[in-house]
């Protein structure tokens, strides 16, 4: 392969790099919509890395819902010897601490 052909195919990759990088893709579903193979877009991913403008430029946030978390809206139970104290979320830690100390 000529100096030629060698930079005109690192051309054509660099392009089809680019274009992959912004499809929001994954590698083996861009090759198989682009007749590509795998292998030779990893070696090329390989050979164009890329920087942290183009990650930001290319990087599409989702949103995801976020279930709540049942600890944090369940109490807590604190035993202190016979006595038992529910804490709810929220509490006054130092009321907590009172309290605590008063039952030691």
């Amino acid at each position: 392969m000529s100096e030629k052909e060698r930079k005109e195919l690192r051309q054509l990759w660099a392009g089809l790099v680019a274009e992959f990088r912004g499809s929001g893709l994954g590698q083996a579903q861009w090759c198989r919509q682009n007749g590509y193979k795998v292998r030779n877009l990893h070696y090329w991913l390989r050979k164009f890395p890329a920087t942290d403008a183009t990650a930001s430029e290319t990087t599409a946030w989702l949103p995801v819902p976020v279930a709540p978390d049942r600890e944090a809206t369940s109490s807590l139970v604190v035993r202190v010897g016979s006595a038992v104290i529910d804490v709810p979320p929220g509490f006054d830690p130092d009321l907590l601490r009172a309290v605590v100390r008063t039952l030691a």
